[in-house]
């Protein structure tokens, strides 16, 4: 059996509070998916913040895997094959004329 790939995580400035401070943890996942369930058992306070309970992303977060978001790709079914660097950046919402814009 071999160990899953690790993976870095880039954590926002809005969202370190939720890591005990941190700029960037580490931690391991076959998949994006896996590797962001690893980031919340780690730190229950990012529960729900990055992931919905149904497993995919929450509408005002973008995930990206290197340089590509992952909505691109695979979702959070996204294999992660080496060590890579994951970065977690919250979407902008907006309320113009009476429409919410999540972008």
């Amino acid at each position: 059996m071999t160990d899953s790939p690790v993976v870095s995580i880039h954590v926002p400035p809005s969202l370190r509070m939720r890591v005990d401070g941190h700029d960037e943890v580490t931690v391991s996942g076959d998949t994006v998916g896996e590797a962001l369930h690893a980031l919340e058992r780690t730190y229950p306070g990012m529960a729900g913040t990055i992931l919905r309970s149904n497993g995919q992303l929450q509408p005002s977060v973008d995930v990206y895997l290197g340089a590509t978001s992952i909505r691109a790709l695979n979702g959070v079914a996204t294999p992660i094959t080496t060590e890579e660097v994951i970065s977690i950046v919250p979407r902008k919402t907006r309320v113009v004329e009476g429409e919410i814009s999540v972008g």
